[in-house]
């Protein structure tokens, strides 16, 4: 095997991901990608909800979120080379194997560029009838393929940049995720402005600017990989591209299904809302959407950034630190929720204002209200879930994230879109999400419970996943995931 091994103190002050973080200190090095995250969220939904709902009308924003299932799909992948390959990058620098951390990196570019080319071939040649199988009438597919032929096609690049905002806090650069965020979203807004608002370019305006947005993000990642200068760079990647590919498949698994998952329920709840409440209730959905996922933004950043830490030192078996920052992670959860919860629940009416105008119709000002009064109640559930899911992917135990994703999407979640609707009409549409967030916590917290033994975070400081060193059949398998022989 080509040695890689290098000294530990001189690798702990290399990584700062290595560092012995103080509960500030942790909140200082994620900040900026909880910024990141939020800005990147905040752009998006300023795009599809705020310029398309003022300046184009509802439903172009219906014939939009109702592509959102695709989006989902094309997510999922992004997320399975992300955060697995980004999982696997982490934990082979804890390792000190620095090397194979940056040829992961390359390898899983190569392969997300390549994936992203050929999903946006099929979406082109599928177009018509993935509109109308999600439930588009005519109207709706005349926009919905402008969005298609546009952003869809713009797959390679989105995939890529993905990969790009998972590895820069793994190259120990946050900031750099964070300077993307503010350039995708001056760009994207830019244009906005000029596309919609001024040159009245309707969804074909919308969808440049999202384009656009995302190629400035693209040559900024570039230059920064390609510079050698960092803890992660590009490097020449070697030829183990499926064992690559493999073991970031054991590690992101959870987060691909989460997103597979939450492709198939957003299927089911825009059908649910177009037999129930017609275009508008997908209209207001899409708000309600837009806003939980800005509030909940900033705990998506923190926890991405914080994974590589705790990849970093279960990969170096540092069970002391693993705990502390794994406690850290609970009082950021609880007191951070609590803030979001009564932010929501205070600012609902100005929210929808900024979003419809002063002149949207009683109806839809009602049904959006109530959704979101509901909706904001369910953050403390839908972060645990997150920081629950993401914890177990950089303990290396993909597997039991599995069961908490499976389980919260494509039973409970699914379940309850189908149950509460039928029993309770237009309520049980918005009662759903929460519900079933809350079932999924209850089943979050069972699995930290029962897994307490395992990493150490329990009271009695047993680890039996980190007894000493990595065992030969541990090494052996991540090796041969990784794609190195030894010698």
């Amino acid at each position: 095997m080509e040695e890689t091994q290098t000294k530990s103190g001189k690798d702990s002050m290399q990584n700062r991901i290595g560092q012995d973080f103080s509960l500030w200190q942790l909140i200082r090095f994620a900040f900026p990608a909880i910024l990141t995250n939020l800005c990147t969220q905040l752009f998006r939904s300023m795009d599809d909800g705020l310029f398309v709902s003022r300046y184009v009308g509802e439903r172009a924003l219906s014939s939009i979120s109702l592509l959102s299932p695709v989006n989902s799909v094309i997510m999922a992948f992004a997320q399975l080379f992300a955060i697995g390959a980004s999982t696997l990058s982490a934990q082979c620098m804890g390792r000190h194997e620095q090397k194979e951390a940056k040829r992961i990196f390359t390898r899983i570019c190569i392969v997300a560029v390549t994936a992203g080319a050929a999903f946006a071939v099929l979406l082109n040649l599928f177009c018509d009838p993935i509109c109308r199988f999600l439930g588009a009438d005519e109207e709706l597919i005349a926009n919905s393929r402008i969005f298609v032929r546009i952003v869809f096609t713009d797959t390679p690049v989105n995939l890529l940049i993905a990969v790009f905002g998972a590895y820069y806090s793994t190259a120990g650069k946050p900031q750099m995720g964070l300077f993307c965020s503010i350039l995708s979203g001056v760009v994207n807004i830019v244009f906005d402005i000029l596309f919609i608002a001024v040159w009245k370019w309707g969804v074909v305006g919308s969808s440049l600017s999202t384009v656009l947005g995302e190629v400035a993000v693209c040559i900024a990642g570039l230059c920064f990989f390609f510079g050698g200068k960092h803890e992660i760079h590009f490097v020449k990647p070697g030829g183990h591209y499926m064992g690559t590919l493999q073991a970031a498949w054991k590690s992101g698994f959870s987060q691909f299904i989460n997103s597979i998952s939450f492709s198939l329920v957003n299927f089911v709840t825009n059908k649910t809302l177009l037999s129930i409440l017609g275009a508008d209730g997908i209209a207001a959905n899409t708000i309600i959407s837009d806003l939980r996922i800005v509030l909940n933004a900033a705990f998506v950043g923190y926890v991405t950034c914080v994974g590589p830490v705790i990849a970093y030192n279960y990969g170096s078996r540092d069970k002391v630190r693993l705990k502390r920052i794994l406690g850290y992670n609970l009082r950021v959860w609880f007191f951070g929720t609590i803030a979001v919860t009564i932010l929501g629940e205070l600012l609902r009416g100005p929210l929808i204002s900024i979003f419809f105008g002063n002149h949207i119709p009683p109806h839809l000002y009602d049904m959006t209200y109530l959704g979101l009064s509901i909706e904001f109640c369910s953050c403390m559930f839908t972060c645990g879930c997150i920081f629950v899911m993401r914890m177990f992917v950089a303990l290396g135990s993909p597997k039991t994230a599995s069961v908490l994703t499976l389980s919260r999407n494509f039973v409970i979640r699914l379940s309850m879109m189908l149950l509460l609707p039928w029993a309770l009409g237009e309520l049980g549409v918005w009662l759903a999400i929460p519900v079933s967030e809350l079932l999924s916590f209850l089943v979050a917290a069972g699995l930290v419970i029962r897994n307490a033994d395992n990493y150490g975070y329990g009271k009695s400081g047993v680890a039996l996943r980190m007894q000493g060193e990595l065992s030969q059949e541990e090494l052996q398998e991540i090796m041969e995931a990784a794609g190195e022989d030894e010698e």
